[in-house]
């Protein structure tokens, strides 16, 4: 079972500009502290949430409860307003009819709500666990033809009945696949009767700050295509582009940004471009081919004080290196993990923290698919701290850091190194 990991950020990543739009969820959002907040009545998933997040909230119910699941398999986590008084249904409409949906529904004006839903103190108001049929293309929701309010295992009906809502009323909405999902799925929300429309208001042109991102080549110098990663363009959203060596765009002034580059068959690589009223920004980065050896400190990994857990921050980095990843399949890296101890021995538990840190960051890799073949984790304790003497809290983050060294860059290489053996251990 995979330990807590990635309580840490809200994850919709936004493919923009040449790219069409993506979302895709963390384990996060598989857990009712990441629900996912919908704002449209139609909302669309493309890649849905692998796992049951980081707490299994939802377990130990008998299979013939109306009300819960029996556990959760692969959840994710919504929460939406009504925005009128209405009689409201829903559709939940998976993209692969061999897709088996089942929802539960609770009242989210509850304080607490999350930590009284693991321990079964709040009770769904709608719940559907019935078997998925084709006949009507595998869809599930809430319906006013349907009598029950509550739809247990097996063969059922797909629909459990209408809720009858306030305006303005909070909601949690759990989805889970008992089987891995082959595809996402829409939830489209309906309104009766129908919300008015919202009021147009002048839209008045804001200045905008002109940026260049510019990629090349470290041995010749030269202009190489990649895709890169932006934090800081649009709030709590990574943004990703693919493109050209160099590629521009438009933002608000005074932005800080977090840029990061991969491109295949090179390391990634990361720069801040800090906030200004310059007109115009110009980022330049520099990618090196990869080689065995070959180390790179994720500066923007960082960790709560004396915890595994990822701060939310860390998002962007661990985007990049999962991208790194995918795009290099014959690659095989060790992470390393390094905790903040000045004025301390480095202590059994200073190397289990660490150890923990850098499982923590295998964990996220392992679930989004990555190879455990091609990963190693290691922790260090506070033995190699970049500051032995911190003087402020950004020295004492930076020593709480990952990095990631490669160990093989071919099948050949990575398949006898002992540290990959090992890696399931961790030790």
């Amino acid at each position: 079972m995979l330990r807590p990991l990635l309580s840490l950020f809200v994850v919709l990543f936004v493919f923009t500009a040449c790219a069409q739009d993506v979302v895709q969820y963390t384990q996060a959002n598989g857990d009712c502290t990441g629900a996912i907040f919908i704002r449209d009545p139609i909302h669309v998933v493309d890649q849905t949430v692998r796992g049951f997040g980081n707490v299994l909230e939802i377990k130990e119910n008998p299979s013939e409860d109306k009300q819960w699941f029996e556990r959760e398999h692969h959840t994710t986590w919504y929460k939406f307003r009504v925005p009128v008084a209405c009689e409201l249904t829903l559709d939940i409409i998976p993209k692969d009819i061999r897709d088996d949906f089942d929802f539960l529904i609770f009242e989210g004006a509850i304080p607490g709500i999350c930590d009284k839903v693991a321990s079964r103190q709040v009770t769904p108001l709608r719940s559907n666990i019935s078997r998925n049929d084709p006949s009507v293309g595998s869809r599930c929701g809430l319906s006013t033809e349907a009598p029950d309010p509550y739809v247990r295992s097996g063969v059922g009906s797909s629909y459990s009945s209408a809720l009858q809502t306030e305006a303005g009323q909070l909601f949690y909405l759990v989805i889970d696949a008992q089987d891995k999902p082959n595809a996402g799925y829409t939830i489209h929300f309906h309104y009766d009767p129908v919300p008015p429309p919202a009021p147009v208001e002048e839209i008045k042109e804001k200045e905008q700050q002109h940026v260049v991102i510019n990629i090349t080549d470290k041995s010749s110098g030269l202009p190489i295509d990649a895709m890169r990663t932006v934090e800081g363009l649009q709030f709590d959203k990574v943004t990703e582009f693919k493109g050209a060596s160099s590629y521009s765009f438009e933002m608000e002034f005074f932005r800080t940004l977090k840029i990061g580059c991969t491109r295949k068959g090179y390391m990634f690589s990361t720069t801040v471009v800090k906030g200004t009223v310059e007109p115009e920004i110009y980022a330049y980065i520099t990618l090196a081919p990869i080689s065995a050896g070959e180390k790179v400190v994720l500066d923007d990994i960082r960790f709560v004080g004396n915890e595994n857990k990822v701060m939310r921050q860390s998002e962007g980095a661990l985007l990049l290196l999962l991208r790194f990843m995918q795009e290099n399949p014959e690659v095989a890296i060790e992470i390393q993990g390094h905790v903040n101890g000045p004025t301390f021995k480095n202590k059994k538990e200073f190397i289990e923290l660490s150890t923990d840190r850098a499982r923590t960051v295998y964990d996220f890799l392992l679930v989004n698919d990555v190879e455990p073949e091609r990963i190693a984790y290691k922790g260090f304790g506070n033995s190699e701290m970049l500051y032995p003497e911190p003087r402020n809290q950004q020295q004492s983050e930076a020593n709480r850091r990952v990095e990631v060294q490669v160990l093989g860059t071919g099948s050949g290489n990575s398949v006898g190194d002992p540290r990959l053996s090992a890696a399931p251990q961790g030790r």
